[in-house]
């Protein structure tokens, strides 16, 4: 596929809905616990569950992406990810919605990873880190309006129509996907007898088993605490649902401002710039926010995560996006697996130590671990 058959406009739906999954519990969370008349702590999983699952599907994934080709497997997952998220709405237990967000975890596993994968067969990487850039788009818009609205409706109408909502897009969705993916050619297997062959070849690589390290950390720091803010802005701050998911949406207006100017910011400050800027906005974000300043620095210290994250992750993504080119889906599959995996063993983390130490310090932590990776990436 070339770059200019890349079918990006659809490719930027599935980053938005995706997204949208992703983050749409973390402005509900307190209220999803109150629902089952449980603590925040105990609803946690609900987070967690999505985002382990997500990882745990990938070794699965890539191959498959690989195999059978990348915007046909994309098409599939979204149809399954829809049912699941229309699953989660109907819940009847805190347990119950936990699998359905796990179970939809794991078919958005296909999309993200197996998007970037396929841009990558049709870019340079002179080129890359710009065109992911305009594809995290979607992703960045569904995390700028989800936090909001998810909020808003929350208070409004509650958290499951906002669940069903999502499934029902989802499901509409796949459709025009798989027929943009039936107009391709079969796929063209990538070398390597098996999926296991893939995956050895890629770790007998040393810059990608280093490259996998660190991912899998900054998803325990710089991605496990966030989906707390929101939590914490309600139970610490006294705020309602709608206020909350306001601010949470600060940190998509910084990661929209990154989509747009990616390029600019490659050829300005290089990747080694980009990782040591990005790297001290993160701890700026997770370390003030822990301070509890007045909710002004708050929404600052959000917008400023939001465009810190964008640059040092986008910079792995674009990497990861090479680790092994000859299987770029396998390839992106391990590189979401550890991001994902660390993602939730730092949810989890967070979820225990919670009723122990606090959101302040958890936070200070974070920061912490996250100034301590950045040098090393």
């Amino acid at each position: 596929m070339t770059s200019a058959a890349l079918p990006l406009p659809i490719l930027i739906l599935t980053g938005f809905l995706s997204g949208a999954g992703i983050r749409l519990a973390d402005p509900l969370l307190a209220l999803i616990a109150s629902d089952f008349e449980a603590r925040v702590a105990a609803a946690a999983p609900v987070v967690a569950g999505f985002t382990l699952a997500y990882g745990l599907a990938q070794p699965v994934l890539g191959p498959l992406g690989d195999r059978f080709g990348k915007l046909r497997l994309i098409a599939v997952c979204m149809a399954c990810y829809g049912a699941a998220t229309l699953a989660a709405a109907l819940a009847p237990s805190l347990g119950a919605l936990t699998v359905a967000r796990a179970v939809a975890g794991a078919f958005a596993g296909g999309l993200i990873p197996v998007a970037i994968a396929l841009i990558g067969d049709a870019t340079t990487y002179a080129n890359r880190q710009a065109t992911l850039g305009r594809f995290m788009t979607g992703m960045v818009l569904s995390n700028l309006i989800t936090a909001p609205l998810a909020g808003i409706a929350g208070d409004a109408v509650g958290w499951r129509p906002v669940f069903a909502l999502l499934g029902a897009a989802g499901l509409a969705a796949a459709a025009p996907l798989w027929r943009e993916a039936a107009r391709l050619p079969p796929a063209r297997h990538g070398p390597g007898s098996s999926a296991l062959a893939r995956y050895a070849m890629l770790l007998r690589r040393a810059s990608a088993r280093r490259l996998l390290i660190l991912v899998g950390l900054e998803g325990a720091f710089a991605f496990g605490a966030p989906p707390f803010i929101g939590a914490f802005l309600v139970e610490g701050y006294g705020l309602s649902f709608t206020w909350a998911g306001l601010i949470l949406g600060t940190a998509g207006l910084g990661a929209l401002l990154y989509t747009r100017i990616a390029g600019l910011l490659v050829r300005h400050f290089g990747e080694r710039g980009l990782l040591i800027g990005g790297g001290a906005g993160l701890v700026v974000w997770l370390g003030g926010v822990g301070l509890a300043p007045p909710l002004v620095a708050v929404a600052a210290a959000n917008f400023i995560g939001g465009l810190a994250l964008g640059c040092f992750h986008g910079v792995l993504q674009a990497r990861g996006s090479e680790m092994l080119p000859e299987s770029r889906s396998t390839g992106m599959a391990a590189f979401a697996f550890c991001l994902f995996v660390g993602l939730a063993a730092g949810a989890g983390a967070v979820g225990a130590l919670l009723p122990l130490v606090g959101y302040r310090m958890l936070f200070g932590a974070a920061a912490t671990g996250t100034a301590l990776v950045a040098p090393n990436s």
